[in-house]
């Protein structure tokens, strides 16, 4: 069960204070006080950084609802419930994007601009882009044109998805020709510490991503655009190039761990119920269980739920218990819940910094494995591949999808694997024998799927095992391709399934030009029918 979380990344507020005390304040004979910052006296490197901060603020913000939706983590209760997703509690969300995130980044926009410093231009328009895009996967048509221009337009109306998508194609363009110029390095910048090769990767990374996305609406645009960017090799193609966000194990003063594990790893146990499905397709789906289970998740307890710890025991649930000490629950089961927290099944050591599952079924606390150092998995070379796989089985992009596919599950593998290897205990560590296994097996089923929906089917389904911890790719793959066709379905009345989310009240109550929608509005790139997904 997941209440709606305050993300606590303390270092915003500690990159805040930094910035105001940034200014000289002992020389008395200044003109200037000293105590109100301007853009003119702003610091680009603790701006970009603060930008960034709000960026990840924002994608976890939406993440965690995403997961629950694409059945990685226990939905509790109805889709637009109390616990899952309802307007008021979509305030942040949208705040962190617009009132902090985007906000900021135009004051770094024009700040870059003015001065001349395009590496910082380059990166501000990338990030404003991936925001956009995440906005309007998600909300479907939301304020652009009009939009960041404060109290001259106090109310500004949505856009299409679709002129959001072409606008931010452009914008991601003049970001690449900013970075491509010589420039002032950006050592402290928080992703890939400035190197503008890096950056340019992941812009060309995130226009495939985008014409991908797209592939159900503009399918002679998406193949084209596509195939241009394969050819040009530069995108991201190795685990060096990966897009992800370095959490630490830091708690004071600022809290920089990863949000899962402040979550979860606490002195009274784990929040959150993982989520029996998608444990069990990592346990039960193969001959023997996938290689990344123990990385993935950890048990707490080695004994079975029983009695109150079993709820479930009573309904005729898919799962209710998948054996052998796994504590999950099933998609929308929400009966009381018993004094488990310190039984249930939890996050691992990848992506959350949590801790490995070497059968040691102790307890979490807040002092656990790696203590919160993880990631957030934004785009790696894994996902990347089998992106590529499907658009090459489905749009006929370069490339066999054959290939894209082992390449995918290998890349996951060994960044999993590879994953904090001092938390490891090597008597349980996965093998190479064990990942031959695996990938053998889901080749074999690719070779003998009967058609072209049977072979994307076992794309997804992959390439949903290797998203683990990004709800953001999976609840867009769903919603894109009806797969995996085995997800389980609700457990009872959970509502229609959200095609797109509610507009936050604040957004619809404060702005004259926004009106509540259905959930069951679909975005552009969605042309799917009505009841396609549950």
């Amino acid at each position: 069960m997941k209440l709606n979380k305050k993300i606590r990344n303390g270092l915003l507020l500690l990159a805040s204070i930094i910035t105001l005390n940034s200014c000289e304040t002992l020389d008395l004979d200044k003109l200037d006080n000293p105590s109100l910052l301007t853009p003119d006296s702003a610091d680009p490197d603790l701006l970009l950084n603060n930008v960034e901060l709000n960026f990840i603020n924002f994608l976890e913000q939406i993440n965690a609802r995403q997961m629950e939706f694409a059945r990685m983590e226990q939905l509790f209760g109805a889709y637009t419930g109390a616990f899952a997703m309802t307007a008021p509690s979509l305030d942040n969300d949208w705040d962190f994007a617009y009132s902090e995130m985007l906000q900021d980044n135009e004051t770094l926009l024009a700040l870059a601009e003015e001065r001349q410093i395009p590496r910082y231009l380059g990166i501000a328009k990338v990030l404003k882009a991936y925001v956009f895009v995440s906005l309007v996967d998600t909300f479907g048509e939301v304020p652009f044109t009009e939009a960041l221009q404060g109290a001259s337009n106090a109310n500004p109306s949505v856009d299409a998805g679709d002129v959001i998508y072409d606008a931010m194609f452009d914008l991601i363009d003049e970001g690449i020709s900013d970075l491509s110029q010589t420039a002032i390095a950006v050592p402290n910048e928080l992703f890939y510490g400035g190197d503008a090769a890096q950056w340019i990767r992941l812009a060309n990374t995130l226009k495939l991503k985008m014409h991908f996305q797209s592939r159900l609406v503009r399918q002679t645009a998406s193949t084209s655009a596509i195939t241009s960017l394969v050819n040009s090799g530069n995108i991201i193609t190795s685990s060096a190039d990966d897009f992800v966000f370095q959490y630490s194990s830091t708690v004071t003063p600022a809290d920089s761990r990863h949000p899962e594990y402040i979550q979860n790893y606490q002195n009274a146990g784990a929040a959150d119920y993982m989520s029996n499905y998608y444990m069990s397709i990592m346990k039960d789906e193969k001959v023997d269980p996938d290689p990344r289970l123990r990385y993935y998740f950890y048990r707490q307890s080695g004994t079975d739920p029983e009695g109150d710890f079993l709820p479930c025991s009573d309904d005729a649930l898919e799962f209710c218990y998948i054996d052998d000490f796994y504590w999950g629950r099933d998609h929308f089961f929400d009966e009381g819940v018993p004094n488990d927290n310190l039984l249930r099944t939890t996050w691992g050591v990848y992506p959350a910094g949590g801790a490995f599952d070497a059968d040691t079924f102790l307890g979490v606390d807040s002092n656990a494995g790696a203590g919160g150092a993880g990631i957030f998995p934004l785009i790696t070379s894994s996902f990347v591949n089998f992106m590529l796989a499907e658009s090459a089985l489905m749009i006929n992009t370069p490339g066999d999808p054959r290939t894209y596919l082992e390449n995918g599950i290998r890349e996951s593998m060994a960044k999993v694997l590879n994953f904090l290897p001092g938390q490891v205990d090597p008597a349980f560590a996965a093998t190479s024998t064990q990942v031959e296994a695996y990938v053998a097996e889901v080749l074999a089923d690719y070779d003998a799927a009967a058609d072209n929906n049977a072979r994307l089917d076992i794309i997804v389904k992959e390439y949903f095992i290797a998203l683990w911890g990004n709800g953001m790719e999976a609840y867009n793959a769903y919603r894109r391709t009806g797969f995996p066709s085995d997800i389980q379905s609700p457990t009872g009345s959970a509502g229609p399934f959200p095609r797109s989310f509610f507009y936050p009240t604040n957004a619809v109550n404060l702005n004259t030009s926004i009106s509540q929608k259905s959930v069951t509005e679909r975005v552009f790139w969605d042309n799917n029918p009505d009841g396609f997904i549950d």
